[in-house]
C-alpha cells in the first residue's frame, strides 16, 4: 500500500497501484474512459473520484460545484492535445485552440476575447497550483497529466482574481516511491503527423523519486496555401521533470520544472471577399472550404518555461502548504490580417510579448469531526512588454479610402460613370457587399489615370488640406508602393495580493453549510508608447513644405505622441466569496444551492486613442446564483448531475474595433446577464458497455453597453460566441479476449447550436463525430489505437475574426478537417 497525498488535503488515502490505475476512470462530467489495465469494464467507469476543486481530497460526487474532471488516460482516448480540446466533452463550456498563443475559453458564455496585455483572462487557469496570467502561456502538452478539473461559475473564493467565468486546474502526475514505471507513445497520421510522448518515474532512495517525461509533435498544415508552405501546422516539443522528497510522514517537497518551444503557422485567417481572393497570385476559383493564397506566412512561435517548488507539512489535523512559482514566456505571433495575396489589400500585424510573473501561496487547510476550513494568502508580480506593428502599403490605404468613401455613399464615384446603380449596390448594400466592387473601382480609376483621387478626397476630408499637398506617390499613379509600418509598445507591472478564508460545517449528518471571502487588491502600472513612423507621409505640410507624417492605425485622434512613453497607473480592490448549502439523502444523492461572486480587475487600453476612450477601465464582477443536483441510481451503475444557474455581470470587458480612420482594437464594457442548465448522464448499461451523454442550454443579453466613437450599441443582444444549445454523447464498448487481450470500440457526437461570432456575424450550427478502436495487451505492457477524428469531414467557420474587414477583407478561420492516426503505447 502506498500513502497517496494531494498537496494541501487534510486526509491522507491508501491507494493501490492498482486502483490508481482505475481511479481516473470515472469521468464525471466528460465521461471518457480509458483502459490503461485489462478486463476493465464498464461498471468500473463508475467508481469514486477525487478533485481537489476545494483544496482538499473530496470525491467528486460530494463536492457543491459543478465541475468536470478528465483522467491523463482518458484524454489519450479523446485524442485530446491541449485543454481547449475538452471543450466539446464538457456541458456549458467552449474553447479554442486555433491559435495557442492567442486562446479562448469560454464557460457558461463568459470569456476574454482581448490579445493584448492591457486586461487579464476571465477563465483563471492554473498549472499545478500555479496562476498562468497570460492566456499565451497556459496551453500545454498534455503527455504526462494526472487530471484537468474545470470548475464552472465564478471562483472567487478559493482561486481569486480572473476566476469571473470559472477556474481549470491542471495536475500533473507527481513523482511515486513505489517503484520503476514508464511509458512510450508514437503516433502517426495524415498530413504527415508524427508525435512522441516519453514518461518516466523512479526513486533514486527510500525517500526520493524524481519523474521526467516529453513530448515531439509534428504535423503538416491542412490550409493548402498557393503562395508558399501549407498553414495551419504543428511544430512543438515540451519537456517536464520534477522531483519529490519525503524526508519523513510529515514532511514533503516538491520541485516540478517545464520547458516548451513552438513554432508553426497556426492562428491562419483567410478572405472571403471574392474580389480579394480573385486579385491575388492565385487562378483557382473562390471556394470557401479550398485552397488558399496569402502573402505573409502566418507564424507562431513561443519559449515557455515554468518552475515550482511546492512544501507541505502535515500536522495531526491540518497541512501547511506552501507554494512559490516562476513563469515566463516569450511569444511572436503574425498573421496576414488580409488573409490574401492581392497587392491592393496587403495588411499584416506583429505581436511580441515579453512576459515573466513570480507568485506566492501560503495556505493552512484543517479538518475535525465538524469543520472543514482553509486559509490563505497570496502574492503576485507580474511585468508584460508588447509591441504590436500594422504593416500596410499606401495602395491598400487608397483601396480602403474607396471603400470608406462607399460605406458613406454608394454613389460616391458617380463622377467618375460609377454611380451605386452601376455597381450592383444601393442604399441597402451591407458592408461585404460593398468590399466586393473595392477593386473593381480601382481598376476604372487606373484607368482613368485618376489613382489617388478617392485617397486624396479621403485625406482632403480628413485634414482640411488643399489636394496640391499631397505627396507625388499618391497624386500619381501609384505602382510600386513603399511599406506603411505603425508600431505601439506597450509594457505593464501588475502586483496583486489577497488574503482568504473558507469553511465548510456540518450542521447534520446530511446537511452542510459553507462560506468563503477573500479580499484581492491590484496595482497595476501600464506605459503605452506610439508615434508617427517619419516615413509614413501622404501630403506636405504647408507652413514648413516637409513630409508630414502621419497615423492611420494608431490614429490617436490625430495627435503624434513622438514615442514618448504615456505613463498610467491604477489599482482596483474587491470583495469576492461564496455561500452554498448542500444536503445529502440516505440514497446518497446531494443537492445544493449556492451564491458566489467573481472578481477580474480593471486594465488598460493598449492603444493611445485619444479623447473618447478612456486609457483604463473598470473591473468586471459576476454574481452567480445556482441549484444543483448529483445522484447515482441502479445500484452505482447510472449516475445524472444537473445545475440551473443565473448570474450578473458587471462590466464585462469586451474587445470591440472601433476608430478611425482605420478601426483599431479597444476595451469597452458593457453589463450582461444569463440563465441556463448543464445536465450529464453516465451509465453502465452493462458490464462491457458504458453511455455518456450532457446537454447545455444557456440564454444571454447585453443590458447595458458603453458605446464609444459612435460604434453600434450591442445591448439586447446576446455574448458573442455562446451558443444556446450543444449536446454530446459518447459510447464505448469493451470486447474481451480471455487471455490475449481485449478489443475497446468507442465513439463521441457533439452538435454546437449556431451563434453570433466575435464581429457579430451568424455562425452556423456544426457537428463533430470522432471514433477509436484500441487494443490492449493481456499483459498490459502494450496497446494500439486506430483512431479518426471529424469521420465525417464536416467543414465548418469557426469564426468572422480579425481587423480584415475594417479594410475591405473579410477573413476567417476554419474548424479541423478530418484527420485520422495511429498511436503505439509501450508502459514498462
Amino acid at each position: 500500500m502506498s500513502d497517496t497525498r494531494i498537496p494541501g488535503a487534510t486526509n491522507r488515502v491508501a491507494i493501490t497501484k492498482s486502483t490508481l490505475k482505475t481511479l481516473p476512470l470515472a469521468i464525471a462530467i466528460a465521461a471518457v474512459s480509458p483502459f490503461s489495465a485489462l478486463q476493465v469494464n464498464a461498471s468500473s467507469l463508475m467508481e469514486e473520484v477525487v478533485v481537489t476543486a476545494q483544496k482538499r481530497e473530496e470525491n467528486l460526487q460530494s463536492v457543491p460545484i459543478s465541475i468536470s474532471a478528465f483522467s491523463g488516460d482518458a484524454l489519450k482516448e479523446m485524442g485530446a492535445e491541449s485543454v481547449s480540446d475538452l471543450g466539446r466533452a464538457t456541458a456549458g463550456v467552449s474553447m479554442n485552440n486555433e491559435s495557442v498563443t492567442q486562446p479562448a475559453y469560454n464557460v457558461r458564455g463568459i470569456q476574454t476575447d482581448d490579445f493584448t496585455v492591457g486586461s487579464d483572462p476571465a477563465v483563471a487557469l492554473y498549472v499545478d497550483g500555479v496562476y498562468a496570467a497570460r492566456g499565451a502561456g497556459a496551453e500545454i502538452p498534455l503527455d504526462d497529466v494526472e487530471r484537468i478539473e474545470i470548475l464552472k461559475g465564478p471562483q472567487g473564493t478559493l482561486f481569486g482574481r480572473n476566476a469571473t467565468g470559472g477556474a481549470i486546474n491542471y495536475i500533473t502526475k507527481k513523482p511515486s516511491l513505489e517503484g520503476q514505471e514508464g511509458s512510450v507513445t508514437g503516433s502517426v497520421g495524415d498530413y504527415s503527423r508524427t508525435k512522441l510522448d516519453f514518461t518516466y518515474n523512479t526513486p533514486v532512495s527510500e525517500t526520493v523519486a524524481i519523474r521526467f517525461g516529453g513530448s515531439v509533435n509534428r504535423r503538416d498544415g491542412y490550409l493548402e496555401n498557393a503562395n508558399g508552405r501549407d498553414l495551419n501546422d504543428t511544430d512543438s516539443q515540451s519537456f517536464r521533470a520534477s522531483i519529490l522528497w519525503e524526508p519523513n510522514d510529515k514532511a514533503q517537497l516538491l520541485w516540478r520544472g517545464e520547458y516548451s518551444d513552438m513554432s508553426q503557422g497556426s492562428g491562419t485567417v483567410y478572405t472571403t471577399t471574392e474580389s480579394v481572393y480573385n486579385a491575388g497570385v492565385f487562378d483557382e476559383p473562390y471556394d470557401l472550404y479550398g485552397d488558399i493564397s496569402t502573402d505573409v506566412q502566418s507564424l507562431e512561435e513561443r519559449d515557455l518555461f515554468g518552475t515550482s517548488l511546492e512544501f507541505n507539512y502535515f500536522f495531526d489535523n491540518a497541512t501547511f502548504t506552501s507554494l512559490t512559482a516562476w513563469r515566463s514566456m516569450n511569444v511572436n505571433f503574425i498573421n496576414d490580417e488580409d488573409g490574401s495575396s492581392d497587392p491592393g489589400h496587403y495588411f499584416a500585424s506583429e505581436n511580441i510579448d515579453d512576459q515573466d510573473q513570480f507568485s506566492q501561496e501560503f495556505r493552512l487547510t484543517g479538518e475535525t469531526d465538524r469543520l472543514k476550513w482553509t486559509l490563505g494568502a497570496t502574492y503576485s508580480r507580474e511585468h508584460v512588454d508588447h509591441t504590436t506593428d500594422a504593416i500596410a502599403t499606401t495602395s491598400m490605404l487608397e483601396n480602403f479610402a474607396i471603400y470608406t468613401a462607399l460605406l458613406n455613399d454608394v454613389d460616391a464615384y458617380q463622377g467618375l460613370g460609377l454611380p451605386g446603380a452601376a455597381l450592383g449596390l444601393d442604399s441597402n448594400s451591407n458592408d461585404k457587399e460593398i468590399a466586393e466592387v473595392v477593386n473593381g473601382v480601382r481598376a476604372i480609376e487606373d484607368a482613368y489615370a485618376q489613382t489617388g483621387l478617392s485617397l486624396a478626397t479621403f485625406l482632403n476630408q480628413l485634414t482640411g488640406l488643399p489636394l496640391n499637398y499631397l505627396q507625388p506617390q499618391v497624386a500619381g499613379n501609384i505602382s510600386e508602393d513603399p511599406n506603411w509600418v505603425e508600431s505601439v509598445h506597450n509594457t505593464g507591472t501588475y502586483e496583486s495580493t489577497a488574503i482568504y478564508g473558507d469553511a465548510t460545517y456540518s450542521v447534520t449528518e446530511n446537511l452542510n453549510i459553507t462560506a468563503g471571502l477573500r479580499y484581492t487588491y491590484d496595482e497595476k502600472e501600464f506605459t503605452v508608447k506610439t508615434g508617427y513612423n517619419p516615413g509614413n507621409s501622404l501630403f506636405i505640410n504647408p507652413l514648413t513644405s516637409q513630409p508630414q507624417p502621419l497615423g492611420l492605425f494608431f490614429y490617436n485622434n490625430g495627435i503624434d505622441g513622438g514615442n514618448v512613453a504615456q505613463k498610467y497607473s491604477d489599482d482596483w480592490g474587491a470583495l469576492s466569496g461564496r455561500f452554498v448549502m448542500d444536503y445529502t439523502f440516505n440514497d446518497g444523492s446531494m443537492v445544493y444551492g449556492s451564491v458566489a461572486t467573481g472578481f477580474k480587475s480593471g486594465g488598460f487600453n493598449s492603444l493611445s486613442f485619444g479623447p473618447g476612450v478612456e486609457p483604463s477601465f473598470d473591473q468586471e464582477e459576476v454574481t452567480n446564483y445556482e441549484l444543483g443536483y448529483k445522484g447515482e441510481f441502479l445500484d452505482g451503475k447510472m449516475r445524472f448531475n444537473a445545475s440551473a444557474y443565473y448570474y450578473e455581470y458587471d462590466n464585462k470587458q469586451d474587445l470591440n474595433l472601433i476608430g478611425t480612420p482605420i478601426p483599431s482594437y479597444n476595451i469597452t464594457t458593457l453589463d450582461a446577464e444569463g440563465k441556463g442548465v448543464d445536465m450529464e448522464l453516465y451509465w453502465s448499461v452493462t458490464d462491457q458497455w458504458f453511455v455518456s451523454a450532457n446537454y447545455s442550454y444557456i440564454k444571454t443579453e447585453i443590458t447595458d453597453y458603453d458605446v464609444i466613437l459612435d460604434e453600434d450599441d450591442d445591448t439586447g443582444k446576446s455574448l458573442v460566441n455562446t451558443p444556446e444549445n450543444t449536446f454530446y454523447v459518447m459510447t464505448e464498448y469493451t470486447i474481451p479476449f480471455d487471455s490475449t487481450g481485449e478489443l475497446v470500440l468507442r465513439a463521441d457526437y457533439s452538435w454546437v447550436d449556431e451563434a453570433d461570432g466575435q464581429a457579430r456575424d451568424r455562425l452556423d450550427s456544426f457537428y463533430r463525430a470522432n471514433a477509436r478502436a484500441t487494443y490492449n495487451s493481456a499483459s498490459d505492457n502494450w496497446s494500439a489505437s486506430l483512431w479518426v477524428n471529424n469521420v465525417t469531414d464536416e467543414e465548418d467557420i469557426r469564426d468572422f475574426v480579425g481587423p480584415g474587414g475594417a479594410i475591405g477583407s473579410y477573413t476567417v478561420a476554419r474548424r479541423l478537417p478530418r484527420m485520422y492516426g495511429l498511436d503505439l503505447t509501450y508502459r514498462f
